[in-house]
């Protein structure tokens, strides 16, 4: 199985994306980015050519306060298929 926090950490390494963590709760993978406001075909991208567009499923984005910090972000929240 793919280590999903460390692929999708590496792929963010490289936008203009803040990324805050990444959160693994069995197949429910949550991503939040500090942007409000982010495309979300463009974070969709990011996280498919990480881990592969089949391993997505039930991809759902929304904006909200993050972490508990004053910030207002962008989520990107889905399930992870083998």
């Amino acid at each position: 199985m793919t280590d999903i926090k460390a692929a999708i950490r590496d792929a963010f390494e490289h936008t203009e994306y803040d990324l805050v963590d990444v959160a693994v709760n069995r197949r429910h993978v949550r991503v939040p980015v500090r942007q409000e406001g982010a495309d979300p075909d463009a974070l969709r991208a990011v996280i498919e050519e990480a881990l592969g567009a089949d391993a997505l499923a039930a991809v759902t984005v929304t904006t909200e306060r993050i972490a508990g910090e004053d910030t207002v972000g962008t989520v990107v929240s889905f399930r992870y298929r083998d």
